[in-house]
């Protein structure tokens, strides 16, 4: 069984003085505790929590204002609120911040880029930081996707590396501390047992969701291609059961949909059609058709790929009706996928496979980049 860092920080703590803490209670010992009680129940003195996206508690919703709060008389601080970095006055404060956090192997997942904001805060207030590691629910060796360029560096791209990176929170820190030139003093605590191979279920370990629509790890592969799908105007299932397991829109035909992506014989993936209303996000209220995907193998699938298919079969099915979602002056699509060459070269018809060409090309030059950080074989 794969043993967090966290619990092998616990068999022999050393650290002194008031520290913070990164963390939610999806966070846990192998025994179910949450890393805030278990820190305090060894007797570390936790002087302030920082929360990330969702909250310390993990229940609010994606991209929803976080404000500041408090547990017991201890005060949790938001980094998804009106600061997305830590007040340097309240880093000094404190002799370490300790970071521990699930992550789930996607970039545009916000909680990489929290751990960037906070090392350079870290860096800034001259305080260390001591991480401790966790799986990532997705492995380590699959590498997929193009490096976000600087254009498209924002919460859902920290850094110049690709969508699914392969990379524990720890590796993936240690990069970005050197990468990005932030040089934080930051200290990492491994887990024991882990190899690259592994997936979540793998591991021996219990899931707790790290964010409301993260239920399982199953969620996490299907999440790896259809986020991509927050860039249009298609429902990615959030306020249904399934969020991110089936997505749809009232537009779409369900079985017409359903017949042409099975038709596509994608690696470890299957579709079927479905039906559903939301009771949040888009299309609230309204009936939706769509497809819910089953994760067949996930040691084949290849979720990034899987995404772009889908955002290419939905443009094909429904040119007039599917619409990139825009803020402001720009396509959220872009920042999701960190460029906007694919977004243009999808509008210019260029096939799937020539995308993927270009973006497998830059996976294997991350891979061979990132691996002098590798922490596990």
């Amino acid at each position: 069984m794969t043993i967090p860092g966290l619990d092998i920080f616990l068999e022999a703590p050393d650290v002194d003085g008031p520290i913070g803490l990164l963390s939610n209670v999806a966070s846990q010992t192998m025994d179910g505790a949450t890393s805030l009680r278990a820190l305090r129940e060894v007797g570390v003195n936790v002087a302030a929590i920082f929360g990330p996206e969702h909250g310390y508690y993990g229940q609010r919703a994606a991209g929803e204002h976080v404000d500041n709060g408090m547990d017991d008389e201890t005060p949790i601080y938001s980094l998804y609120g009106d600061n997305f970095t830590p007040a340097v006055d309240v880093l000094s404060s404190l002799s370490t911040v300790i970071i521990d956090l699930q992550d789930v192997g996607m970039r545009w997942y916000t909680y990489l880029t929290t751990v960037r904001y906070m090392l350079e805060a870290c860096k800034a207030a001259q305080v260390p930081a001591l991480l401790l590691d966790r799986p990532n629910p997705l492995g380590g060796v699959i590498v997929e996707g193009m490096r976000a360029t600087r254009e498209f560096y924002s919460m859902v791209a920290p850094a110049p590396m690709p969508a699914r990176y392969g990379l524990t929170i720890a590796e993936a820190a240690q990069w970005m501390n050197t990468e990005l030139g932030i040089n934080a003093d930051l200290d990492i605590i491994p887990m024991r047992d882990w190899t690259r191979e592994m997936f979540f279920q793998d591991t021996g370990l219990f899931w707790s969701s790290p964010s409301p629509a993260m239920a399982t790890p199953q969620t996490a592969f299907v999440y790896s291609g259809t986020c991509m799908v927050e860039g249009i105007n298609v429902s990615e299932g959030r306020g249904t059961a399934l969020p991110f397991r089936q997505i749809g829109a009232p537009f779409i035909d369900a079985e017409a949909l359903s017949d042409v992506l099975n038709g596509l014989n994608l690696p470890g993936v299957a579709f079927r059609p479905c039906w559903f209303t939301p009771t949040a996000s888009k299309y609230a209220g309204e009936p939706c058709q769509g497809v819910r995907i089953f994760l067949r193998d996930p040691r084949v699938f290849q979720g990034y790929a899987f995404g772009l298919h889908l955002i290419n079969t939905l443009l094909t099915l429904y040119p007039d009706r599917v619409k990139w979602v825009q803020h402001e002056d720009h396509y959220f699509f872009d920042y999701l996928l960190g460029t906007a060459y694919i977004r243009k070269s999808l509008e210019r018809g260029v096939p799937v496979e020539d995308i993927l060409e270009v973006c497998e090309d830059e996976a294997r030059a991350f891979q061979a980049a990132s691996a002098p950080f590798w922490l596990y074989e």
